[in-house]
């Protein structure tokens, strides 16, 4: 038999044609699944920018005082830590009515320590009642969720004698609230419970119960709350020593507020009590706040005060009421005259001048004013704080 070697070429074509043909449609068929791929992809993730919503926070400060009393841990050395913070939240949409909330805090008080300072899952029900549970904010007063958001605030810091009259400022647990809708006004209804801890002391915050009732027709709102709790824990001095031995004692916050906006003028002012058994300290406190819109420029006064109410109950009959006097016992006036300044889009400029006096025979509940063993005087009378802070959203 002769072999047409002319003809091997077209035999090997032939033979081949079909594996050509096989692998030609391999190849369309991992493209067609590339591109399947990647519409998945580009789906999935227009979905996830559909549901999770980030945003965040800063704020940048200077403070200093003219002398070291203590007042917002300022002294005569500039301060740039104890109001600087970055807050970044991230809410995630798991369905129409249901949500996750993260908010990670940043301070520079704490040395920019990473901190969940919100962590919980909420949902909405068909009949309006919402339920939160995880790591939340205390909701005890009419700035408690924006505590740490200084641009949604009109002076450079909520008034100390109201705001840190509570160590700690969120709780784990669980909380319900409700609104209802009237004809131009929202009544909103809230209960809270669960347990904390006092970050400074390490004191157990347990069996907190409270609830709030709020009212706005967005121009007027008014505001009471009214919360309790056990504590357990040490109060210690400076030099660590204990001053008075907290167990299961009970202590309770009551506060109402008001507030007016009606885009140029701004009037806010809160009233608390709180009630601690044992020797701690009961306070009343308040703060009522002026402000007027000049354009871009708002410059407000601050009247603030506290005082204990229960200073008989530490009267000198031995040593360790002597300290707790000493530790416990304090009032004093605060005014404030401050400028904030809407510079740009969502960032705020804010000058403050705090002066603090009127402290009685106390340390005006400053730590580092302490008691002048040979004149039986506290060192500090009054005290003046500076501030220059920046406030942004982004």
């Amino acid at each position: 038999m002769k072999f047409n070697l002319k003809a091997l070429p077209v035999a090997i074509s032939i033979a081949m044609a079909p594996s050509i043909a096989l692998a030609d449609d391999a190849d369309a068929k991992i493209a067609k699944l590339e591109q399947q791929i990647q519409a998945l992809q580009s789906q999935q993730n227009a979905n996830l920018k559909d549901k999770v919503k980030l945003n965040g926070f800063i704020s940048g400060a200077y403070i200093s005082s003219d002398n070291d009393a203590g007042y917002n841990s300022a002294d005569t050395s500039a301060n740039f830590s104890e109001d600087s913070k970055v807050g970044l939240q991230a809410t995630f949409d798991i369905s129409d009515r249901t949500q996750a909330v993260l908010q990670l805090m940043m301070r520079g008080e704490y040395d920019w320590e990473v901190e969940a300072e919100w962590a919980y899952l909420s949902h909405r029900f068909e009949n309006g009642v919402k339920l939160r549970g995880g790591k939340l904010r205390v909701p005890l007063y009419m700035y408690s969720d924006y505590l740490d958001v200084g641009y949604a605030q009109p002076f450079a810091r909520p008034p100390e004698e109201v705001y840190g009259a509570v160590p700690f400022s969120s709780y784990t647990g669980g909380g319900v609230s409700y609104d209802v809708d009237l004809d131009d006004s929202t009544l909103t209804m809230q209960m809270f419970g669960g347990e904390s801890k006092v970050k400074s002391t390490g004191t157990d915050v347990s069996n907190l119960i409270g609830a709030n009732v709020n009212w706005t027709d967005e121009t007027w709102t008014l505001r009471a709350v009214y919360g309790q709790a056990k504590f357990d824990g040490s109060v210690t001095s400076e030099a660590d020593y204990t001053v008075l031995q907290l167990v299961d004692d009970t202590g309770s916050f009551t506060g109402v507020g008001a507030s007016y906006d009606n885009g140029e003028v701004i009037a806010i002012t809160e009233w608390t009590r709180i009630e601690v058994d044992a020797a701690y300290p009961d306070t009343d406190s308040g703060y009522l706040t002026l402000g007027y819109r000049i354009k871009e420029f708002t410059p407000y006064v601050t009247v603030a005060y506290m005082k204990t109410q229960d200073n008989d109950e530490r009267l000198p009959l031995s040593q360790a009421a002597a300290i707790q006097m000493i530790a416990f016992n304090a009032e004093r006036m605060a005014y404030s005259l401050g400028l904030r300044w809407d510079a740009i889009d969502n960032v705020a400029v804010k000058f403050d001048i705090t002066y603090a006096d009127d402290f009685g025979d106390t340390s005006g509940g400053f730590l580092n004013n302490s008691l002048d063993t040979t004149t039986g005087k506290f060192i500090y009378d009054d005290t003046l704080i500076y501030t220059v802070k920046f406030d942004a959203v982004f």
